[in-house]
């Protein structure tokens, strides 16, 4: 298993949405995270780390959770930009709060000198559904005043949307209305949501291959179909791709910072490695648990990890264990690919 790269992850901004497919579940709250400065020092460390040993191609970055809404933001920024992190130019903007014109276009003027590049906003219906998705009044209006100024200052709009049971009827509207404001260099993108976070609540809707198949074609253009099967399309297909890298993730957090500063980088890293294989050692490969939880008959529509996540919660909860989640973003972890 090959180690790609360390996100140094610190949950001390509250979302101002609570989005029912949160990854971090925030609520529009913070989830213990630690003063900005103190996480910016350990990821100088790591960075250092990785200067010593000549380490190009592991990649290093510091992100602030939940949303892009913080005294700090343009350090951060140009902080990530030093480590030649290439999301630094991308700033997803979802849950910021409430701000006027003028506050608005002087927040996207600050980040777009920052180096920002891109912006990405998701969409989840439209406005009423969105609002009520995104826990938010108005959030809908917001985000396309937020896209129109983007537009005006120079800044690339990326454009997402997620696609349920309960929505699909929207798309094909959302996305003719959406169109508008992509502008010259920008992109449309829809989504099947992930099986983390709230996203495992969502079973219910999550959309199958016959309400695919139903979409216009002009829905359909935006969605990239082939990153999905059916359940029953992945137990018939020639087995599944292994994973053989990982990202790891380091969440500071109060309860494991004074430690986590006492410890060499080696010795962080060590650590994640040993959650990682911990976690996975405990559970069967995917292969087995295909076996043991798959259906046979099910016509909703996954990405292979979804899959694996939704299988080893089964293996866990049938099995009583207590196990460290590693794909839990809100704590120390990992990510396989």
């Amino acid at each position: 298993m090959v180690n790609k790269g360390l996100m140094i992850i610190n949950h001390n901004v509250p979302c101002s949405c609570a989005c029912r497919y949160c990854f971090f579940r925030s609520c529009k709250k913070a989830n213990d995270g630690i003063p900005y400065f103190r996480g910016k020092n350990m990821a100088l460390r790591f960075n250092e780390w990785r200067k010593e040993k000549r380490m190009n191609d592991f990649w290093l970055c510091y992100a602030i959770s939940h949303c892009a809404d913080y005294p700090e933001l343009i350090d951060n920024i140009e902080l990530n930009k030093s480590f030649g992190f290439i999301g630094a130019r991308y700033l997803q903007i979802n849950g910021i709060g409430l701000k006027n014109e003028s506050e608005l276009t002087e927040y996207l003027s600050n980040v777009k000198n920052a180096g920002v590049t891109n912006i990405d906003t998701t969409f989840f219906g439209l406005e009423e559904y969105h609002d009520k998705f995104a826990g938010r009044q108005g959030d809908f209006k917001y985000l396309i005043n937020i896209l129109n100024i983007a537009l005006k200052i120079g800044i690339v709009p990326q454009i997402t949307f997620v696609i349920l049971e309960d929505n699909k009827d929207q798309i094909e509207d959302l996305v003719s209305l959406l169109q508008k404001y992509v502008g010259v260099n920008g992109a449309i993108y829809g989504f099947l949501h992930d099986y983390r976070g709230n996203g495992e609540n969502l079973e219910n809707v999550r959309l199958t291959l016959q309400s695919y198949e139903a979409l216009s074609d002009k829905a359909k253009r935006y969605i990239n179909i082939s990153r999905y099967k059916t359940e029953e399309e992945w137990l018939k297909s020639n087995g599944f791709s292994q994973y053989t890298s990982r990202n790891l993730v380091l969440a500071l957090r109060p309860d494991n910072i004074d430690m986590l500063e006492r410890m060499t980088c080696d010795e962080i890293i060590e650590y994640l490695v040993d959650l990682d294989e911990s976690y996975y050692n405990a559970i069967p490969d995917i292969d087995v648990l295909a076996k043991l939880y798959g259906d046979k008959n099910c016509q909703k529509l996954y990405r292979q990890r979804d899959l694996l996540w939704k299988w080893q919660k089964q293996f866990i909860v049938d099995n009583k264990l207590q196990l460290h989640d590693v794909k839990d973003e809100r704590l120390c972890g990992s990510m396989r690919f």
